[in-house]
C-alpha cells in the first residue's frame, strides 16, 4: 500500500535526481523539464535518458525575405565569415548598388558593395569589379573592421564606409556633415531595421504571489501576541 509518506519520499528523491541530471547535462534545459508531464520527467531521470533536442527555430519572415534576394548565399557566407549580421550587409548593398554587380560610381567605386580599388586591395582583392564573391569578401571585411574601429556603433561604421574613416574621426567621432553621408546612413539603417530578425518574444512574467501569512497555534511561544505580551519585539 502506497502511503502519503511514501509519496513524499518518492517526490523528494525524484526532485533531487532531476537536479543532479540537469547539472550533469542529462536534461537539455529547465524549459524542457517544465514542458513535459511529471511522470515523463520521472521516467527520464529513472532511465538516465537524454531529453529530445528542441526543434530547430523556424526561419523568420525577414530571413525568408533575404533568402530571395540576389546573391543571397554569397552574401550570407561573406557576412558570417566577417562576423556581421547578413541583414546589415544586405542593407548596405541595397543602398550602394541595388544588387547590381556591374555598378560603378563616378568616383570609381565598383561592384555590389561599391568598393574603391585601393580599399579592396587592403584585403588582397584585386578583381573587385569582376568577381561578386571577391567584392563581398573585401567589402564585408572592411565593414567589420569599421565596426571594431568605432566600438560597434553601426551609424559611425556606415558613415565611415561612405565617407572614409578619417572623415568620421576628423569630425570628432560623429557623422560628417556631408549631404551624401547624412542621407546614406539613415537609408541603410532603415533597410537594416526592416530586414533584421526581430528579437525573440519573451514570455510574460508571472506576478509574484503575496507572502503567505503564517497562522500560529494559540498558546504557543511563536504566537506574535504571546511574544509581545512576554516582552519580545
Amino acid at each position: 500500500m502506497v502511503t502519503f509518506k511514501t509519496l513524499i519520499l518518492f517526490a523528494t528523491a525524484s526532485v533531487a535526481a532531476t537536479g543532479l541530471a540537469a547539472q550533469s547535462g542529462q536534461l537539455a534545459s529547465p524549459e524542457y523539464r517544465l514542458n513535459v508531464e511529471t511522470p515523463a520527467a520521472f521516467r527520464l531521470v529513472a532511465n538516465d535518458t537524454e531529453a529530445t533536442p528542441a526543434e530547430p527555430r523556424k526561419e523568420s519572415a525577414a530571413s525568408q525575405q533575404l533568402a530571395s534576394k540576389p546573391f543571397a548565399k554569397l552574401i550570407d557566407d561573406a557576412a558570417r565569415n566577417a562576423a556581421l549580421d547578413p541583414a546589415l550587409v544586405h542593407a548596405v548593398i541595397a543602398v550602394e548598388s541595388g544588387y547590381n554587380p556591374a555598378a560603378r560610381s563616378p568616383k570609381g567605386a565598383v561592384g555590389l558593395m561599391q568598393l574603391l580599388p585601393e580599399t579592396a586591395s587592403r584585403y588582397g582583392v584585386h578583381n573587385a569589379a569582376q568577381s561578386p564573391e571577391a567584392n563581398l569578401k573585401a567589402g564585408t571585411l572592411y565593414l567589420s573592421d569599421l565596426m571594431q574601429m568605432f566600438d560597434q556603433r553601426i551609424d559611425l561604421a556606415l558613415a565611415a564606409y561612405n565617407a572614409g574613416e578619417n572623415a568620421v574621426m576628423r569630425y570628432g567621432q560623429r557623422i560628417p556633415p556631408y549631404r551624401e553621408t547624412q542621407l546614406y546612413v539613415p537609408a541603410v539603417l532603415a533597410r537594416y531595421q526592416e530586414w533584421r530578425d526581430p528579437p525573440p518574444v519573451l514570455p510574460a512574467t508571472s506576478p509574484v504571489p503575496a507572502p503567505m501569512r503564517i497562522q500560529y497555534m494559540p498558546g504557543t511561544g511563536l504566537n506574535p501576541d504571546v511574544m509581545r505580551s512576554s516582552g519580545y519585539r
